[in-house]
């Protein structure tokens, strides 16, 4: 169950040597799971991000899922936590110190129907067949509904624990299987390294394609939201997550393109584009990836994505990158692939989306 942490939560935080709140001070008490392989158990603080991140290293050097993590990104998600990571994540030492196993929940407090954690975590591939992995799930499931007890107002709908899963990942998948979860989404990587030329695309009419600014950051927000408003399990992104997503080290407004209406003058579609440097090295080439994309469902049908598609390859290219990337979202393994395709864009890796729903 190795994920690393929601880049929806963690993107923007402020930088610091040290977090201003929810650092675990002193050494904190020790925590007791069912079948823990004579591990130590201890709240995550701050100062122990680095051994995740060897923790980290290890699991992916093993595992090669579709991302890799950094150290900034751990530290960006502790700083930027909802909760306070001391009561949402652990850690699993041997008597010697090692960090072995980790476990961290990610809240989304402006929930209210349904109400959403997510669950991250991993065990080193060394120290896996010992129940590691499943006592460390069923402390995570039980913070969840501990987390929803404590905070439940009568309104608020059923709880949802998510986890994301690469689908060749079979261990992990029959772990979360076994405790109930469900597939629901596939997260389809669309990749494409550029050759010579460009696929040709016809341009839509009536629509002008403009380089993204910070000053249309909440028109692009509120578009992003009405994009996504009858997609199943879609939750408006609040303005502070969008701020804090558009602040982020690897956003490239640069690279970023939104489609207006001629005649309206109203945002009709975006792209917003980042740079993720960390998987350059593992995957062999740069590349520019496109993080949200999305068109207005009375626009659809006119080209627009893929204009929009084809100006972030533009921007992609201009930059001295290598290739383009883009995960698309999708409630059946292999539909809905086409627009992309007919860009240049081919499928990669797959991620699925599991949830426990609690009723």
């Amino acid at each position: 169950m190795h994920e690393s942490p929601p880049s929806t939560l963690h993107d923007g935080a402020q930088r610091s040597d040290r977090p201003a709140a929810g650092r675990v001070e002193g050494r904190p008490a020790p925590v007791v799971l069912g079948d823990d392989a004579g591990l130590e158990w201890r709240p995550l603080d701050f100062d122990a991000l680095a051994e995740v991140s060897g923790l980290l290293t290890a699991i992916e050097h093993y595992d090669e899922p579709g991302d890799r993590h950094s150290l900034e990104q751990l530290q960006d998600a502790y700083r930027g936590a909802n909760r306070p990571p001391g009561e949402s994540a652990l850690l699993g030492r041997l008597p010697g110190g090692q960090v072995v196993a980790y476990g961290w929940n990610y809240v989304e407090p402006d929930d209210v129907s349904p109400r959403r954690v997510y669950l991250t975590g991993g065990v080193h591939p060394g120290f896996r067949g010992q129940g590691i992995g499943r006592a460390l799930l069923a402390w995570q499931m039980a913070r969840a509904r501990d987390y929803d007890a404590e905070t439940r107002q009568p309104e608020f709908g059923p709880l949802r624990q998510i986890c994301f899963v690469d689908d060749h990942l079979v261990d992990r998948r029959d772990l979360l299987h076994a405790a109930g979860f469900t597939p629901v989404r596939w997260s389809v990587d669309m990749t494409m390294v550029f050759g010579s030329a460009l696929t040709d695309h016809a341009w839509p009419s009536g629509v002008e394609l403009l380089p993204y600014d910070p000053s249309m950051s909440e028109q692009v927000r509120q578009c992003h939201n009405r994009c996504f408003a009858e997609k199943p399990m879609a939750q408006p992104v609040p303005q502070d997550v969008w701020d804090r997503s558009v602040r982020r080290s690897s956003f490239r407004p640069e690279w970023s393109w939104v489609a207006r209406d001629v005649r309206t003058g109203a945002l009709v579609g975006y792209a917003m584009n980042s740079g993720y440097e960390s998987d350059w090295t593992e995957q062999g080439h740069s590349e520019g990836w496109t993080d949200r994309l999305g068109v207005l469902p009375e626009h659809r049908g006119r080209g627009i994505a893929g204009a929009l598609l084809q100006s972030s390859i533009l921007s992609f290219r201009r930059a001295g990158l290598e290739g383009a990337g883009l995960g698309v979202d999708l409630f059946h393994p292999t539909a809905g692939r086409g627009v992309y395709e007919r860009v240049g864009y081919h499928a990669s890796r797959t991620t699925i989306m599991y949830v426990h729903t609690d009723d």
